[in-house]
């Protein structure tokens, strides 16, 4: 008789207070400050500024490249990135050879510099990077070996799609050194992937991941909405119970955002066919007591890795670190972006490039960096995205590591410092969400049930959001 796996974490969906906390609007922290407080008046100049202040000082500081190609053969009606839907081969070459006009920027800045920039990771994201034909990325490929040590990158990533990549294409990924692919699969129901316009069913992903193309890689990340039309907690739960089968070594789990005032496309999904928002905590929730009860660990809000992925033993280690990408291992905590709406983190500093391709376009002609948009941060700011990454990260807070590493800044305690703060974390006290003092002398940490709402927490000490109360919405062109 087959054992029945049972999860160690609790359900907090039995608690209503806790049901209606899990569904208030809140930041993700993929940065701090979130996207939505940066300042559009940061342009070139500030950009090509901070990276010589930074890596003058910080030459060999661990460097995360990504690379944005916006776009796809077919537009997929929930899709909330920048993306072009386009065929036409010659547009796309057109968008190449500007890539790499902001590669060849980029390494002239940092000839001026006297370095060249220690690059250890690597992401090719979009839109669809696999809708480049294989020349065009093995040309991309090269010319980012001017800026990289290609021979010493820890993770090389791409993002394809399932629907236009075949096993031939993914062999050939791995002989330009890519390590890593992830694949957008959403939902696996067919009447779900009807209403958004992506229709690959599980076989054609099963396909794809036949034990020669595996042995290419070190691993397989899926990335799954739920919030989808049509979707329910039925059909989603058959979902994670196919995606457990096919075992990618990282799985993420994205809260869709029904957003058709800024992507004129959603308006193509009947906001009728939308599950109850009631469901949503339930079907998070079902989520993670089936993935942690099949050996995942459970990395933070909705990613998950197996025990020998390096992203769980990042967690396991306490160096896990929040990029613009979501949850990273910490191995390079500075971001540069390439190409339109790429964003970029370097040392207190925040950038992204243009939206449009053609104001992408004209930047490049006039030979600047195409920044958009950013944030310069003070003291205060670094602090704080210290203590919200950790508690996000770590699932606790250790008051003596902060004093350590912000002595200067907090000239005192770190109670003194928060003293408002820590006032404000009570409630989630009271809730079961967290404990005082428990596995830390001086600090906080979150019990079982509170690390549903670790961001909850965090958001305590996001200045931004006690001068606005309420104010955190969806932000984006």
């Amino acid at each position: 008789m087959k054992a029945i796996k049972t999860s160690l974490v609790p359900d907090f969906t039995q608690d209503p207070k806790l049901l209606e906390q899990f569904g208030e609007n809140g930041p993700y922290y993929t940065s701090y400050p979130t996207h939505g407080d940066w300042s559009n008046q940061l342009g070139h100049t500030d950009y090509v500024k901070s990276l010589k202040d930074f890596f003058l000082k910080n030459g060999d500081a661990p460097v995360h490249l990504y690379i944005h190609i916006p776009f796809c053969a077919k537009l997929c009606f929930y899709c909330i990135c920048n993306i072009i839907v386009t065929n036409n081969r010659d547009r796309m070459q057109h968008f190449v050879d500007y890539l790499f006009r902001e590669i060849d920027l980029l390494n002239n800045l940092f000839s001026e510099i006297g370095t060249r920039p220690n690059i250890k990771e690597i992401h090719l994201g979009g839109g669809t990077p696999s809708h480049l034909e294989d020349e065009q990325l093995e040309q991309l490929v090269n010319k980012l070996g001017e800026i990289a040590d290609l021979k010493n990158i820890y993770e090389f990533a791409m993002e394809i799609d399932p629907r236009t990549t075949s096993r031939e294409n993914l062999k050939f990924y791995s002989t330009l050194g890519i390590n890593r692919i992830s694949f957008g699969v959403q939902d696996f129901d067919s009447n779900v992937q009807e209403a958004i316009n992506r229709v690959q069913p599980v076989e054609m992903v099963e396909d794809l991941l036949s034990p020669d193309v595996r042995a290419c890689f070190d691993g397989f990340n899926f990335d799954l909405l739920y919030g989808l039309p049509r979707q329910t907690r039925k059909t989603f739960e058959n979902t994670v119970d196919l995606v457990k089968k096919l075992a990618p070594e990282r799985i993420t789990l994205i809260k869709y955002a029904h957003a058709p005032e800024l992507r004129k496309h959603m308006r193509l999904i009947d906001a009728k066919t939308l599950p109850p928002t009631d469901e949503m905590p339930l079907m998070f929730n079902d989520s993670v007591q089936s993935l942690t009860a099949d050996g995942y660990v459970w990395v933070g809000i909705g990613d998950f890795a197996k025990p020998s992925d390096e992203m769980a033993k990042a967690v396991n280690e306490k160096r896990a670190w929040r990029d613009l990408g979501g949850f990273a291992t910490g191995n390079a905590r500075n971001m540069i972006g390439i190409g339109p709406t790429a964003g970029g983190a370097i040392g207190d500093a925040y950038f992204q490039n243009a939206y449009g391709i053609n104001e992408y376009y004209k930047a490049i002609d006039e030979g600047q960096f195409p920044i958009h948009s950013g944030f310069i941060m003070d003291g205060d700011d670094v602090l704080r995205r210290e203590v919200i990454f950790r508690i996000i990260c770590d699932s606790s807070l250790d008051y003596e590591q902060i004093e350590t590493k912000f002595a200067p800044i907090l000239s005192g305690s770190f109670e003194n410092y928060f003293s408002n703060e820590l006032a404000s974390l009570a409630r989630f006290e009271e809730d079961g969400i967290l404990e005082f003092n428990a596995s830390i002398n001086r600090g906080f940490s979150l019990t079982p049930t509170g690390r549903f709402f670790g961001r909850h927490v965090a958001r305590v000490f996001d200045r931004f959001l006690q001068r606005a109360e309420g104010a955190y919405e969806i932000s984006g062109p």
